[in-house]
C-alpha cells in the first residue's frame, strides 16, 4: 500500500516503522521542523518497551534509566509515607520499565524509520513543514497547506490530542475538557542536585525511580531521572491559574517564580530544585472521553489523536506503541491484499483488537484523587461500553504504580493478541473469549500499595 501518516510524534513514527516493516511505502507529514524540544521525559512500561524491542530499537543510544522504585513523601517535611519496589518488573513482565528523554526516544524512532534495515521496505519519507489541512476519508485524500492534494491507499491520523479531523472520523463530538489542573515542568541537571547539600540526601544511595511529593492543598510533584541519570524530570501539578488556563501547548513559557509561588510552605530542598533548571514550561491538563469508532473509509486514528488520556499510569505513549504493533501484524503485506472489502475488514479487526484496551485505559486514567475524580460515578458504565472483563479495584483500591496496576497493564503483548485476531481476518469478526486485553486482576487486601 501507499500509506500516508499525519504527524511524526511517537505514534506517527512508530506507525511508520510498523507499516514499513509490514512491507508498505510510507510517507509522513509533519507540520513542525523538528526543533529540539526541551524539558520533558516519558516513562515506558514493559508493554511499550516490548514493541520497541521487536522493532530493533537502539536502547543504548537512547540512554533510558530503569525505574526501580517509587517513593512518596510530604512536601513540607520530606517525611516518606510510602515506598514501592519495582526491581522484579523486568523479570515478571519480560521487559524494562524505564524513563526516556522524549528527544532521545523520538530520535531513536526516527532512526528506525529512515535508516537502511535488511528485510524491511523502502525508507520512510518524512516531510517536515508540511501541514495537513484536510482529509477526505472515503477517498484516502490528504490536502496540504497551499491546496495540494495527495491520494493514499491508507491514511493514519497520529497528529496528537488536538487532531482537527477526529470528529469526522468518529462521527462523535468528544472535545478535550480541562480538569482544573496545570503542570509546571522542567529538567534539572542531576549533577547539580548531587552537589547541593540540600538535595543530595534525597537521592544519595537510592535506586533510580519516581520520587513524588504532596501537600494537603492539592499540589503534587513528580520527579524521575532520565538520559543516563544526567537529568531529573520534574512536574508540579497544581490548580490552574487564570493566566495559564489556555496554555494547552507543552512548550508554553513559565517562570521560576511561578513554580516557587505554588510550592509555598514546601521544604527548601524541594524549592531549590526548579532554581537549578535553565527554563520552566507550563501546560494545562486536558482529557477526552473515548470514541466508539476510530476509523472511517481509508483513515484510521491512533495515539493521542483518538485516546488522549491523563498521565496517571504512564500508558499514553505506551498505547501509541501498542497501536503501531497492531498495525504491523494486521497489515502485513504477505497476509493482506488491498481491496475496499479487505481494508474495511482489517480496520474492523484493528478496532476490535485495540479499542477495548485503549478506551478502558483512557477512562481509568481519569480516576486519580490527586488529579481529578470528575464523573466518577459514571466510570464503570463508560468502560462497559468497550470492555466487559475484570477490572482492578479502582480508583481508590490501587495506586498508579501498585502491584495490581502492574499486573493489569504490563504483561500485555500486542503482537501475540494481534496474531490471535488474525485468525479471523477474513471477516473481521472475532468470537468472544479469543482476545485478552488485560492481565491478571490482583487487588490483594484492597489497599493497593499505599497512598495515591
Amino acid at each position: 500500500m501507499d500509506v500516508g501518516i499525519v504527524g511524526a510524534g511517537i505514534a506517527g513514527l512508530a506507525a511508520a516503522i510498523a507499516l514499513r516493516r509490514a512491507g508498505h511505502n510510507v510517507e509522513v507529514f509533519e507540520k513542525s521542523q523538528f526543533k529540539m524540544e526541551i524539558g520533558a521525559a516519558i516513562q515506558l512500561t514493559p508493554n511499550g518497551n516490548r514493541v520497541l524491542r521487536r522493532f530493533g530499537f537502539d536502547f543504548d543510544k537512547a540512554r533510558p534509566v530503569d525505574t526501580k522504585q517509587f517513593r512518596f513523601a510530604r512536601g513540607s517535611n520530606l517525611k516518606e509515607t510510602h515506598r514501592e519496589d519495582f526491581s522484579d518488573v523486568e523479570e515478571r513482565f519480560g521487559d524494562r520499565f524505564c524513563a526516556y528523554h522524549r528527544v532521545d526516544l523520538h530520535a531513536g524512532l526516527r532512526d528506525l524509520a529512515e535508516a537502511e534495515r535488511e528485510g524491511w521496505g523502502e525508507l520512510v519519507g518524512i516531510r517536515l513543514g508540511e501541514m495537513v489541512t484536510g482529509i477526505e476519508a472515503e477517498k484516502g485524500e490528504v490536502e496540504l497547506q497551499g491546496g495540494k492534494k495527495l491520494q493514499k491507499d491508507f491514511v493514519v491520523l497520529a497528529d496528537g490530542s488536538h487532531c482537527p479531523f477526529l470528529a469526522d472520523i468518529t462521527g462523535e463530538d468528544t472535545p478535550n475538557s480541562m480538569i482544573g489542573k496545570s503542570v509546571y515542568r522542567w529538567l534539572t541537571p542531576f549533577d547539580k542536585l548531587m552537589s547541593n547539600h540540600l538535595t543530595r540526601p534525597l537521592w544519595k544511595d537510592e535506586r533510580p525511580g519516581f520520587f513524588s511529593f504532596f501537600d494537603d492543598k492539592g499540589i503534587f510533584m513528580v520527579t524521575y531521572p532520565c538520559r543516563n541519570l544526567e537529568l531529573l524530570n520534574c512536574a508540579v501539578f497544581h490548580d490552574t491559574r487564570p493566566q495559564d488556563k489556555y496554555k494547552l501547548d507543552w512548550n508554553s513559557a513559565a517562570t521560576h517564580a511561578d513554580v516557587l509561588d505554588v510550592m509555598q510552605g514546601w521544604n527548601e530542598a524541594l524549592r531549590s530544585i526548579p532554581i537549578m533548571a535553565e527554563q520552566v514550561k507550563v501546560y494545562t491538563v486536558t482529557q477526552r472521553a473515548p470514541s466508539q469508532r476510530i476509523y472511517k473509509g481509508r483513515v484510521l486514528a491512533i495515539g493521542d489523536s483518538v485516546h488522549h488520556m491523563l498521565p496517571t499510569h504512564a500508558q499514553g505513549g505506551v498505547s501509541a506503541l501498542e497501536d503501531a504493533g497492531a498495525l504491523e501484524v494486521l497489515f502485513d503485506s504477505k497476509r493482506f491484499t488491498l481491496t475496499p472489502e479487505n481494508l474495511e475488514n482489517r480496520l474492523k479487526l484493528y478496532q476490535t483488537l485495540r479499542l477495548p484496551r485503549s478506551a478502558t485505559t483512557q477512562v481509568l486514567s481519569s480516576t486519580n484523587p490527586r488529579m481529578t475524580m470528575q464523573g466518577l460515578e459514571r466510570k464503570t458504565e463508560e468502560i462497559r461500553k468497550f470492555y466487559k472483563g475484570e477490572l482492578v479495584d479502582w480508583p481508590l483500591g490501587c495506586a498508579s504504580w501498585s502491584p495490581p496496576i502492574r499486573e493489569f497493564f504490563y504483561g500485555y503483548d500486542v503482537f501475540e493478541q494481534a496474531e490471535r485476531a488474525m485468525e479471523y481476518a477474513e471477516t473481521g469478526e472475532v468470537p468472544e473469549g479469543v482476545l485478552k486485553w488485560f492481565g491478571d486482576v490482583r487487588c490483594g487486601d484492597g489497599k493497593g500499595g499505599g497512598e495515591v
